[in-house]
């Protein structure tokens, strides 16, 4: 009987610390990296955000219309900052690492296009 306690006790310990490696090896940590991207207005605004926050690995999307900054919270460990750059030249906005294409540029609305360097 006694032997069946002390095995039960074993047990439950291991189930409990397993439980506590998981839940510490979720341990999020994110960073923040503040970057130019190129657009003109509010319509600019919710096309750079939205793409951003599609990435469920990226938790805060902010641009600043006025100073063109983009402010972005991301896991560094599931999404990188040259993915991040990606993301929003593929919506059709240039970033100083990362130039959109060209087509993805031509899909904007006539007050959301730039003047883009050459």
């Amino acid at each position: 009987m006694k032997t069946k306690k002390g095995i039960l006790t074993i047990v439950f310990a291991l189930i409990i610390s397993v439980f506590a490696f998981n839940v510490s090896a979720k341990v999020v940590h994110n960073e923040t990296s503040t970057f130019k991207v190129y657009g003109n207005c509010e319509m600019c605004k919710k096309r750079i955000e939205t793409a951003l926050m599609k990435n469920k690995n990226i938790t805060k999307a902010t641009w600043d219309v006025k100073t063109k900054m983009l402010t972005v919270v991301y896991d560094p460990h599931m999404v990188s900052l040259d993915e991040i750059h990606k993301i929003v030249a593929d919506a059709g906005h240039d970033t100083d690492n990362v130039r959109a294409s060209d087509a993805a540029y031509d899909k904007l609305p006539g007050c959301c296009k730039y003047e883009r360097a050459k």
